[in-house]
């Protein structure tokens, strides 16, 4: 029972800064959830939960995206990439991975906010890369989020625009991965039913992240865009120093 309450309780945390920021569910669950559940738990547990949670976030934005000119090719320039991440992994130190990613993000939240370059619509050739690059780090850490973090941040679009964005990409990817990990027999009885139990948190803190978002004008919503960057950019930093 206190295994479940503080599964429940985290992920009502990670609703709540998903459900702010349109990221950050699974870079703050995954890690906290392992050292609580076997990982093979954990993780197709936590997809789900994502799933909905990305439905939810796309309903309450009535389904805003830029699903034509960026979700779906970002999508598609992601799938080249799985490979290649899954390649590299057989050669280079996933800890040097990590933790070099988690540097490149600390130093760019620190540049957003030295330096405050005003956005500007990036060229085809930056969703390209970040699209390949979301699919590298997929396949390589299960991290696809950072590069199109980056290239939605640095667009001059409105709140709305980017986290309905972030939103339906990590939706439109997840649905790849619930249907491979379905295909290997990780949706067990034990993880639906875990995703049942946590779902009523789930609601709630979407919903409360919701109330806050709303609160939140354009400069707000990108000081706390970067912030969550930031702090996501420690973190890998902070586990492939743990990992050494």
């Amino acid at each position: 029972m206190l295994t479940t309450a503080l599964v429940a309780g985290i992920v009502l945390v990670a609703s709540f800064i998903q459900g702010t920021a349109g990221f950050g569910f699974a870079f703050f669950s995954v890690p906290l959830l392992a050292l609580l559940l076997d990982f093979r738990v954990a993780v197709p547990t936590l997809v789900l939960l994502a799933q909905v949670l990305n439905l939810i976030i796309l309903s309450q934005h009535h389904f805003r995206a830029d699903w034509k000119k960026s979700v779906l090719p970002l999508t598609l320039f992601s799938l080249p990439g799985i490979p290649v991440g899954v390649w590299l992994l057989t050669w280079l130190d996933v800890r040097l991975l990590q933790g070099s990613l988690g540097v490149i993000l600390v130093f760019y939240a620190l540049y957003q906010w030295l330096a405050k370059p005003a956005p500007r619509v990036l060229s085809r050739a930056w969703m390209v890369c970040a699209g390949f690059l979301a699919g590298c780090l997929g396949g390589a850490l299960n991290s696809q989020g950072p590069p199109v973090l980056v290239y939605t941040s640095l667009q001059p679009w409105s709140k709305d625009l980017v986290k309905g964005t972030l939103t339906a990409f990590f939706f439109t990817t997840g649905l790849a991965v619930v249907a491979t990990q379905a295909y290997q027999g990780l949706i067990t009885p034990e993880v639906t039913h875990l995703a049942a139990v946590c779902l009523p948190f789930l609601l709630v803190g979407v919903l409360v992240g919701r109330a806050l978002y709303k609160r939140l004008g354009e400069g707000g919503y990108r000081q706390l865009f970067m912030t969550l960057i930031f702090a996501l950019g420690v973190m890998m930093i902070v586990k492939s120093i743990a990992a050494a």
